[in-house]
């Protein structure tokens, strides 16, 4: 018998409980979108366990302390604590803090996104054109950053009371949404080079996914001609995603390439931008049957012991590569558990 999507997702979660309590999960940018994902799907199901061990995930990284590095390969050997560098990955635990507090009240996650947040907005690297780069060793803009530094500024407003943060947010937002934007499409570059206005090729799936959740969760949070001009944005982008939907439903990494291979973690990021969309009123037609495909398509990749395969690596430059995308190896990734999680979260 066929496991339900709940119950494929329960069994990746189970999985990385499992993990957090005998690994030292880091606070990088795949282990917070894994971890943000554990806790919204507790707080859906009702499961204190899970709720729980993001929240001693947490608790033992604010009990190492919030502190700034130089740059972000020295910050990839804390094993506790909250390193902050110019990479937006170190900046995903923000993803979490606003949802985390409302359920323990913890004081420390209002701290925690104030120090981020005044990091991100008066000390974070950016581009000639304002916008915040990747991170210090890569001058771009990416779609990555996108999604790790706005709607963590947006929750840094909303715990702290500071709208300087949304404000940067909105700023961020009109940068990266006008020099991403793919020509002749609703859809985006996943980078660009202010300096030389190189693009990375095509579109590529994560790249759509993190800026589709980032206008999904924004969302209702914002001000009301921003707040249009997101939900709009978000039917005209699932629009044309729905046209490249592949027969198995699955996204290709690159996705309007012939040939480019089927990769499962973007398609689950758009389940969960596209449903958490539709709760906040946004009309997006046949999302229900297509994000079923989708997890139909996903289901062969689920193994026995909770892990999700034929996710993508991380991608830096290496689209200048020899095959571009298509030479990006696949696997079990911390961000494809995320993907598996916020997807069974708001179904």
């Amino acid at each position: 018998m066929n496991l339900t999507h709940r119950q494929l997702a329960e069994r990746v979660a189970d999985r990385l409980v499992r993990d957090t309590q005998n690994t030292n999960i880091i606070t990088d940018w795949g282990e917070a979108l894994a971890l943000f994902g554990l806790l919204e799907l507790g707080r859906k199901t009702d499961n204190t366990a899970y709720v729980e061990a993001v929240d001693n995930w947490v608790d033992g990284h604010l009990k190492g302390g919030l502190r700034i590095y130089d740059h972000w390969r020295d910050a990839l050997q804390v094993k506790q604590g909250v390193p902050v560098t110019h990479f937006c990955g170190s900046w995903g635990i923000m993803l979490l803090a606003k949802s985390l507090h409302e359920v323990t009240n913890d004081v420390r996650l209002v701290e925690m996104a104030r120090f981020i947040g005044d990091f991100v907005v008066d000390r974070a690297q950016r581009t000639s054109v304002k916008g915040l780069k990747h991170t210090e060793d890569i001058p771009w803009l990416f779609a990555d950053t996108v999604y790790y530094s706005i709607p963590g500024l947006v929750a840094a407003s909303e715990l702290t009371g500071n709208d300087k943060y949304r404000a940067e947010a909105m700023n961020q937002l009109q940068i990266h949404l006008k020099y991403l934007a793919a020509e002749g499409s609703d859809l985006f570059h996943q980078s660009f080079n202010p300096e030389t206005g190189e693009r990375s090729p095509g579109c590529w799936g994560r790249g759509n996914g993190w800026i589709a959740m980032t206008l999904a969760e924004i969302a209702d949070r914002v001000p009301d001609e921003t707040n249009a001009v997101v939900k709009t944005k978000l039917q005209a982008m699932f629009a044309e995603l729905f046209s490249l939907q592949q027969p198995n439903g699955l996204w290709r990494t690159q996705l309007e390439k012939d040939g480019s291979y089927h990769e499962t973690s973007c398609g689950l990021l758009f389940a969960y931008a596209g449903q958490l969309a539709e709760k906040k009123g946004v009309d997006i037609a046949k999302s229900a049957s297509a994000f079923d495909r989708c997890w139909d398509g996903t289901r062969p990749y689920f193994t026995d012991d909770g892990e999700l395969q034929q996710v993508s690596g991380e991608t830096w430059l290496r689209w200048q590569n020899p095959g571009a995308y298509e030479s990006i190896e696949t696997g079990h990734r911390p961000w494809g558990t995320g993907s598996v999680l916020l997807a069974a979260a708001t179904e």
